[in-house]
């Protein structure tokens, strides 16, 4: 079959109605798919990349610039541009300064991988700049200049909220607008710009493409997000684009939908169980009884609460009335000791008197606080020998007169009805801890039977309160499941036929994709070996998936490159890595990148494309760092209509030859002989000792110092020419 190998000598409205046909006769005829060799997409572009010429941060205090130039403003040229710097210089704020001119204030979905999420943009961080500096960015801006294919683009944004401020295409300036209404435009004049069907497939490419920096996501080893970006970059565009992400999305909600409809006709089945079971097996007369019989406990429970709290009450007042008798009979006996105690010591105070009454009165000594029995009788004996019992002198003298004889049997009557008084009192305690112990128990047994009454109550209230209600309320629950349930058999029509359209397309893409995944792979090897040493390939091999978490969903065909890599104990044959944990986080880093490489390589084959990135020396050993400079030199040094094409990457100041080996500054020919071995095409020529001031955009000459800066900018400056200018410092120690 030559279908696919002649896909790109039609253009136009032909190639697509060309493409819809093949798509359709493959699916409906099983055609055998044939994949496109190298010459079969020459001429034929896919997708226009978007390329930086210029970028200007004004008013921005990270970017102070110079005396006579403040601020940043710096021109891109083909091939490779060096952002250089030191640690806190704010080289990984510039690329990110680019990547939100050029994406605005929206990113991808959050998480580390694409996953089962829908395919559309979330808000980004308006104020991640912002808080970058003291003053809050109020009136920092940043202008980049930039085409997409044919199309030249000028957007300034403001850095305090990412609004954009101006937009600038193909010279002609857009009316000053709402922000929102000029980034509307904007994204319209992007996308199309770059062939693709929608904003958010340019800013899909853009994270997961074109900008290879810190927060970058994994490609390789997210599967949903492979998918998706080769069917952007190789899959058919406009319309069939459009509509394979509207049904992937529509899918995804049906798949939620019908979950958690599912959810409610199996609850309302359980409903209609159960009161379909109250009505059929007597439950509801069961449990009418049931409460008819607690009511009747409960009235029981109050009337005999009701009697013991009167026998309760009743103690209470005996023993109250007793306490009080007590009380009388010692203030009596009291009185009288002290009539008593005047006959005795006519001479005695009263508040004596009083002591002596009190004790003598069984009311213990005011003094002491004693009461013992051994003291009362102590003192009674010695006032019936007629003796003080204080000091123990006789009490009667001739010339005092006698006392009432007859006063000491009132107060002995007295004592011993106190006597009585107190045993009485003392029985009636036990009969009242009683009451009050059997009070407790009936009122708690009256509380646990009002509370099974309450319980028995709801339950017969859930279920109708009576038959004839009950069997209404089945009948409603029928009718909920019935609508419910229809519904649901709905939505499972509505999937299938989203599915059968999801098919087709996704068949197509598979198809399309596998045209160009020879290629692909081919392009992969060659990257991949200037990164690794162990052997290292991927496979093109669709992926078998569901759209949703629903198991009985049909299965797709999504395109799917798995890599396969050696290891010291893996030597003879490359095993398979389907998941990142399998590899080191270095060995990931550069799958990853090599991957980006080969898919810009491919998707744009004559025309100019752009890579930004954080180079990667810090994961590269001395032999690596030539190896991998080489290749991103040539992959920015394309030749013919990709001629245009920039690499951008920043690098700290440092010694690890990668800014000079970028430039193809090699002071040690012998050494990268020996461990640069592409021979398929000459090396880009070095880049001119003169020029390369203008590749480089020096973050130590613009940037706010720091205090290392400050501290050691001569060895800094130094460092920074040694690697820019290599062949200056042939005679200088190193």
């Amino acid at each position: 079959m030559l279908l696919a190998h002649n896909l790109c000598d039609i253009t136009g409205t032909k190639r697509k109605k060309f493409r819809t046909l093949h798509r359709r006769l493959h699916v409906c005829h099983g055609w055998t798919r044939v994949r496109a060799t190298p010459s079969s997409l020459k001429g034929c572009q896919m997708v226009n990349f978007p390329v930086l010429d210029r970028v200007s941060v004004q008013n921005y205090r990270l970017y102070v610039g110079t005396p006579d130039l403040p601020g940043l403003d710096h021109s891109f040229l083909p091939g490779v541009n060096i952002i250089v710097g030191i640690n806190g210089l704010g080289k990984t704020t510039l690329l990110n300064i680019l990547l939100r001119s050029l994406t605005g204030p929206f990113d991808l979905p959050s998480g580390e991988e694409l996953g089962e999420k829908k395919r559309r943009l979330v808000p980004a961080d308006r104020l991640w700049f912002r808080r970058r500096v003291p003053d809050d960015a109020v009136d920092a801006t940043a202008t980049v200049w930039f085409h997409v294919g044919e199309r030249y683009f000028e957007v300034k944004r403001s850095l305090a909220n990412l609004d954009i401020l101006s937009l600038t295409v193909d010279q002609q300036s857009w009316p000053t607008a709402r922000a929102s209404d000029l980034e509307a435009t904007y994204q319209t004049q992007i996308f199309q710009a770059a062939g693709l069907s929608s904003f958010d497939d340019f800013v899909f490419l853009l994270r997961y493409v074109v900008f290879f920096l810190e927060d970058r996501r994994s490609l390789v080893w997210d599967a949903s997000a492979q998918g998706d970006i080769l069917g952007i970059l190789f899959g058919e565009q406009s319309a069939d684009r459009r509509h394979y992400v509207e049904l992937f999305n529509d899918l995804l909600s049906k798949d939620s939908e019908y979950r958690n409809m599912l959810a409610v006709v199996n609850k309302r089945k359980k409903e209609f169980a159960k009161q379909n079971g109250t009505i059929d097996g007597g439950q509801l007369e069961m449990l009418i009884g049931q409460v008819d019989s607690k009511r009747a406990d409960v009235a029981a429970l109050i009337v005999k609460k009701e009697d013991q709290a009167r026998i309760r009450d009743s103690l209470r007042s005996q023993i109250e009335n007793r306490k009080q008798d007590i009380h009388d009979q010692r203030s009596a006996v009291a009185s009288d000791l002290n009539s008593f105690y005047q006959s005795f010591f006519p001479q005695t105070s009263d508040a004596a008197r009083y002591l002596l009454s009190q004790f003598e009165a069984i009311g213990g000594c005011l003094v002491c606080g004693c009461n013992s029995a051994a003291a009362i009788s102590r003192v009674q004996a010695k006032l019936v020998m007629n003796t003080c019992p204080v000091c123990e002198n006789p009490i009667e003298h001739a010339d005092r007169p006698a006392h009432d004889p007859h006063a000491g049997e009132e107060i002995e009557w007295r004592r011993q009805a106190i006597i009585e008084l107190e045993r009485q009192l003392s029985s009636m305690v036990k009969p009242l801890d009683e009451a009050d112990d059997a009070y407790a128990n009936i009122a708690a047994s009256l509380v646990a039977a009002t509370s099974e009454v309450s319980g028995l109550e709801q339950q017969i209230d859930a279920l109708g309160g009576s038959l004839p209600n009950a069997t209404a309320r089945r009948d409603r629950v029928q009718s909920h499941l019935d609508a419910f349930q229809s519904a649901l058999n709905q939505l499972e029509v509505e999937s299938r036929g989203l599915t059968q359209e999801f098919k087709i397309l996704a068949a197509a893409i598979d198809t399309e994709v596998q045209t160009v995944s020879i290629q692909i792979e081919t392009s992969f090897s060659k990257f991949i070996s200037g990164f690794l040493a162990e052997d290292c390939s991927i496979k093109y091999t669709p992926r078998q998936g569901r759209i949703g978490q629903r198991s009985a969903t049909e299965n797709f065909a999504f395109p799917h490159f798995v890599p396969a890599l050696t290891s010291g104990v893996h030597r003879a044959n490359a095993t398979v890595r389907e998941h990142g944990q399998s590899v080191s986080e270095s060995q990931k880093e550069f799958v990853d990148l090599a991957f980006r490489m080969a898919l810009l390589e491919i998707a744009a084959p004559n025309s100019p494309a752009m890579l930004i990135l954080e180079t990667p020396e810090a994961s590269l050993d001395s032999v690596f760092v030539p190896r991998a400079a080489d290749l991103l030199r040539r992959f920015a040094a394309r030749e013919g209509t990709a001629h245009g094409t920039r690499l951008i990457a920043s690098s700290n100041v440092n010694r690890e030859q990668m800014i000079p080996a970028l430039f193809g500054a090699y002071m040690d020919k012998q050494f990268h002989g020996q461990v640069v071995d592409e021979t398929t095409q000459a090396a880009p020529p070095t880049v001119p000792v003169n020029d390369r001031e203008k590749h480089v955009l020096d973050l130590l000459k613009i940037a706010a110092p720091t205090r290392a800066l400050e501290r050691f900018r001569q060895p800094y400056e130094e460092e920074r020419d040694r690697a820019l200018f290599p062949e200056r410092f042939t005679d200088k120690a190193p």
